[in-house]
């Protein structure tokens, strides 16, 4: 297994910078994400990675050694491309041994390594069938062998699952980490599925305009997000600007345009201190409005998700969103109260 550290790494085009001087480090055997929106520079971060871009600064260190100067076939890479890029002429065996032969192994060796490797991708019989005869998830599964049968030191995948359907998609997330987890392979993918980031790494590596904004576990990143920024990428979140206030008996709360909130159980955050604090949908639970309530709105919208009502309250001029789970309690236009668990609401300083 291979620790992976990347140091203050820079890449440029033109007058464009992609990636911004970001560190990262990756442990043994770890399954790291980057997730952002497109543009963010996690693809090129991964080229850099993979030696098919050069670096403009910065170090790429593979268990120590500097190896952003040396040519993609000295990296001792795994890479999986999001086309699978598999040999049409080849078929799968063909495509599995290529790697090995071009290493010069041997004949007996390749074949027992091939053999090996799809019975680990559960093909074990297909090693006759060329690309075209397999399905999506089938050629899915080809890429990630060809990638694991020259044993690389590290794994890179960029958005493999991008072209399968959502059923397929949802299979393959499993069958991806489980396979990552017994082979035991430290483990780079990017994505900009929020779903798949959260359901298959370690930790999620947030990225925007060429830098980390956020490196954490995938509950960490959701439940207590670095900024609002990250909130709003991660899921879904309401974001309501205040002001940490101090109330009747020394109790801090937050005064903001829909009223007093509850304080999030934070340290760190002194009175006075302009905070945005973020609630998920699931953190706000709505009641029958009576007279004089608090923190008071009305339904603007309702939608059945099948697991969940999603409702869309309006609070003066601020649109919530609001999750529970069936049956539907509330129809539009009625009046709803509003209640925050401070155990679910985190805050930020407002930037």
């Amino acid at each position: 297994m291979t620790t992976v550290s990347i140091q203050s790494l820079v890449k440029r085009y033109g007058q464009s910078t992609a990636v911004n001087g970001i560190s990262l480090d990756i442990e043994h055997g770890e399954f790291i994400s980057l997730l952002g929106p497109s543009g963010c520079g996690k693809t090129t971060t991964l080229k850099c990675l993979a030696g098919f871009e050069a670096v403009d600064g910065g170090r790429i260190l593979f268990d120590g050694r500097d190896v952003a100067q040396l040519p993609p076939e000295q990296r001792d890479i795994g890479m999986v491309f999001q086309n699978y890029a598999l040999f049409p002429h080849m078929t799968v065996a063909g495509n599995l041994a290529f790697g090995l032969e071009m290493r010069g192994k041997p004949k007996a060796e390749i074949a027992e390594r091939v053999r090996a490797v799809l019975d680990l991708v559960q093909l074990a019989g297909l090693g006759a069938r060329y690309p075209r005869e397999l399905s999506g998830g089938q050629q899915q599964r080809v890429a990630l062998a060809r990638a694991l049968v020259i044993e690389p030191k590290i794994l890179l995948l960029d958005e493999p699952l991008a072209n399968l359907d959502a059923t397929l998609r949802d299979e393959m997330r499993t069958f991806i980490r489980d396979l990552q987890k017994r082979v035991g392979i430290s483990t780079l993918y990017v994505t900009h599925d929020q779903a798949e980031a959260m359901t298959m790494s370690d930790r999620v590596v947030v990225m925007f305009g060429g830098q980390i904004a956020q490196a954490a576990a995938p509950e960490v990143v959701y439940d207590r997000p670095a900024s609002a920024a990250v909130a709003r990428f991660v899921g879904q979140a309401n974001v309501v600007k205040g002001v940490i206030a101090n109330g009747a008996q020394g109790q801090r709360l937050i005064e903001s345009p829909l009223g007093r909130l509850p304080m999030p159980q934070q340290l760190g955050l002194a009175s006075g201190t302009l905070v945005s604090v973020i609630a998920r949908p699931q953190a706000i639970a709505l009641t029958a409005a009576a007279p004089g309530t608090p923190l008071a709105g009305t339904v603007a919208a309702r939608y059945f998700h099948g697991a969940f009502i999603d409702y869309r309250v309006a609070v003066g001029d601020q649109m919530l969103n609001v999750q529970a789970a069936p049956p539907a309690l509330h129809n539009p236009g009625d009046a709803v109260a509003l209640g925050f668990d401070p155990a679910r609401l985190w805050a930020v300083e407002a930037a």
